[in-house]
This record gives structure tokens, sequence and C-alpha cells, in this order.
């Protein structure tokens, strides 16, 4: 019978190895001695799982990895949410597969962060399983994901009801030609009809993103603390004012440097005379 001193001991090692890297955590840590690596296995250990660093870095010492990397990454997911044993609340992941998202729904019941932004090709299928298993997520980064529609933001609106933060970003668009990239206007549509509770939200360069579809976030995210609609040059200076004055909370808003002009057609007919 294992001594209660040595169980102990294994979990305040994992709370204090949870702060470390991704990769320590992963590599170095379980090479130190036998408590160490006992303590790394330890649930607690993988409460909070950021990958974006690791995953960058080998990105960057091998151009074209991110293309390649399905199976390797799968792993890497699988073993980091299988030693969380159900208990995994934060995580930050990319280039996810279909499958990747899908064992993270079926085995992450208590995620309140997950990002799995650049994840190219998942499907609304898979996202509406986050959507309806994940249901405690506070924050949510959807970024670069142009497999995504409305219909998953809707769905994680109606299921994750203590939503406060979201990021769709569309930065590498113009990395993909013949894609159906997510249309601003049907995404604004459902973040503001079912994420009312939303404090801080992130569109930089949501394609066509109009007056329509931010009044309409503005109507029904009036708690919104922090905008960020940077490059979304669909917009009028006009709508912008209108979203200041509609969101008194309104602490950080990041517009465009260059919003779309409106004319007046007063002014219109003064060119033409």
């Amino acid at each position: 019978m294992g001594s209660p001193w040595a169980s102990l001991m294994s979990e305040l090692l994992a709370d204090v190895f949870v702060r470390l890297p991704f990769e320590e955590r992963l590599t170095t840590v379980p090479l130190v001695c036998k408590a160490w690596r006992t303590a790394t296995h330890h649930p607690a250990c993988w409460r909070n799982v950021d990958m974006e660093p690791w995953i960058k870095a080998k990105g960057e010492a091998d151009y074209g990895w991110e293309f390649d990397c399905k199976e390797e990454l799968e792993d890497v997911v699988k073993l980091a949410v299988d030693r969380s044993h159900g208990q995994l609340r934060r995580l930050r992941t990319m280039f996810c597969s279909n499958e990747s998202v899908q064992y993270i729904a079926e085995n992450c019941p208590l995620l309140i962060d997950l990002s799995i932004a650049e994840s190219f090709h998942v499907e609304d299928t898979f996202a509406l399983q986050l959507a309806q298993n994940c249901r405690h997520l506070e924050r949510l980064d959807l970024s670069d994901c142009y497999s995504l529609t409305a219909r998953s933001l809707e769905m994680f609106g109606r299921n994750c009801c203590s939503l406060i933060s979201l990021s769709r970003n569309t930065l590498r668009s113009h990395e993909f030609s013949g894609v159906d990239l997510p249309n601003g206007d049907h995404e604004a549509m459902a973040i503001g009809s079912h994420m009312q509770a939303l404090k801080h939200l992130e569109l930089k360069k949501l394609n066509l993103l109009t007056d329509l579809g931010l009044i309409h976030i503005a109507t029904g995210c009036r708690d919104l603390e922090t905008l960020n609609i940077a490059c979304c040059s669909g917009v009028s200076p006009r709508a912008l004012e209108k979203v200041s004055a509609m969101c008194p909370n309104l602490k950080a808003f990041i517009k465009p440097i260059n919003p779309r002009m409106t004319v007046s057609q007063k002014l219109m007919w003064m060119l033409w005379d």
C-alpha cells in the first residue's frame, strides 16, 4: 500500500508543473526522477495545456510542417486529454483535425477556455459536438477556421451560456483562393442573437462584415467591454459611431484604419452638377 504522503507529494508537484510550458511537462520533467515522472501523469498536471508556442516553434523550424502534422498533433492532443482524465480546463492548440476536435468534445466536459485557431478543415458537424458537450466554455477562439460557418457560432451561443470571450479573426484569408470564406454579416447575426453575454469580441479582417452586421452585434451584445474589428473595411464611420453609443461599457474599441466611406445623396448630386 502506497504512502498517503507520496500521493500528496505527487499532487503538489503536479500543481507546480502545470505552470510549466507544455513541452517541458511532456519531455523534460519526466526524465528528472521517478517522483517527478509520476507527478507528470497526475490529472492536475494537465488542467491547463497551451500547445501554441510548441506548435509555432515546430513550424518555424520546419517550413510546411503545419500541413503534414495531422497525425503527430492528433497523438499529442489525445495524450494531453487522456492524462487530464476529464479535468482539462484550458486548452490552446492549432491545426486541429475533425478527429481531434471530436476527441476533445467527448472527453473534456469541464473546458472553460478553448482555442483551435488555424484549424482550417474543421467542419460544423464536429464543432457542434464541442458546443453540445463543453457547455462551461467562457473563452473560445475559432480564428482562421475556414470550414466553420455561422451555424457553429449559433450553437456555441445557444449551449454555452457562460461564454464571455470570442475570437473569430480571419487573418490568413488571403492564403486561400477558391474557398468560401466566412460571411461577416451572417456570423454577426449569430453572435448578436445568441451570444448576448459577450464582453470581449475579436473579428479582425472578417470577410464581408458590413454596417448591418456590426449594428446587430451592438444591439445584442450591450455588455461588450472590448471590440476589435481591425481591417474590417466594409463598415462605415457612421456605424462605428453608433456602436460606441450603443455599448456603454466599451473600454477598448479597435476600428478599421480605412473604414468604408459613406457619401450622402446630396453630395453625389453636387459632384454630378
